[in-house]
């Protein structure tokens, strides 16, 4: 009998002992970004606390049938993004997770993400023991981060145009693809320039500018829509690259000679904007390509 009671003790010591501790990791100024219709995936941030020094191993939502730990890193001089296995929290040391940076990518969402909503979300640690506790968090959903949240420092928000579906704005296909970009990523401290659109019947590639780096994107319509398929840089207006999108040989070649003709009166500066934009990535309406070390439109040369 006090064999059983000291297990029962010892049972519930642990217990509280773990959740004692997951109570040590404060998060803060939590959000995670608003979708649109067809969006696939977002990013959650948020800022983290442990007092006595932990790691972010994983975390998990409903709401997502991937969640990740992303990190987005200099290379040399490209930016690049990729899953990491775990993310350090030094005692006592508050670590941001914000656009730009590390952050909690959720990848294959269910259902949109709507303003004013919340979204649960499971954060898991491991202390230096090798102890896990988890803690499950409410994250309130808005269109941009919450006063005392951190802020991205530039370039494209890479989760917004993850699998980027929009009703069709009013103008020309070029005017609507403009407007479509400029609404996701423009902003008033990093205006978007969006030029040339090259449209060849329902694809589209057009270039971008911002804070002084660039890229292209692949646009496809599908039912009167226009929708980001892909990222890259130099890769879209080669006719080989773009097969790989989906396009015949046909289609991709006529829009790779399009596009070198549409960009042959721009600046050497300007063409070197476009292609700082390094690797490829595919998103598309139906979901986002790939799980592992990919480019995104925020992972240009910086």
């Amino acid at each position: 009998m006090n064999r059983v009671r000291l297990s029962a003790a010892t049972l519930l010591a642990a217990c509280l002992s773990t959740s004692l501790w997951a109570q040590t990791v404060e998060v803060k100024n939590a959000w995670a970004r608003a979708t649109v219709q067809g969006q696939k995936a977002s990013g959650a941030f948020m800022t983290l606390t442990a007092k006595d020094g932990a790691k972010l191993v994983s975390a998990s939502s409903p709401v997502a049938g991937v969640t990740e730990v992303h990190e987005m890193k200099m290379e040399g001089d490209v930016m690049k993004m990729r899953a990491v296995p775990a993310l350090d929290l030094p005692a006592g040391k508050a670590v941001e997770l914000k656009p730009g940076g590390y952050h909690v990518m959720l990848l294959d969402l269910k259902l949109p993400l709507q303003k004013d909503t919340t979204i649960p979300l499971t954060l898991v640690f491991k202390d230096a023991k090798g102890v896990e506790s988890k803690s499950e968090i409410k994250v309130p959903v808005s269109q941009m981060a919450p006063a005392g949240a951190a802020m991205s420092h530039g370039g494209h928000d890479a989760h917004a145009a993850h699998g980027a579906a929009m009703a069709a704005p009013k103008g020309s296909d070029a005017e609507q693809i403009t407007a479509i970009m400029k609404k996701q990523f423009d902003r008033p401290d990093a205006p978007l320039a969006v030029e040339p659109v090259t449209v060849q019947g329902n694809y589209a590639v057009a270039g971008w500018t911002q804070g002084g780096k660039g890229g292209r994107a692949l646009l496809q319509k599908d039912k009167g829509a226009w929708f980001i398929s892909v990222c890259a840089g130099d890769g879209l207006k080669d006719a080989k690259v773009l097969q790989t999108t989906g396009m015949s040989a046909d289609a991709a070649a006529a829009m790779a000679k399009a596009v070198v003709a549409a960009e042959s009166k721009l600046s050497k500066d300007k063409l070197k904007q476009f292609a700082s934009f390094e690797g490829m990535v595919k998103i598309g309406a139906e979901g986002h390509g790939a799980h592992g070390q990919h480019q995104a439109p925020a992972a240009h040369k910086h």
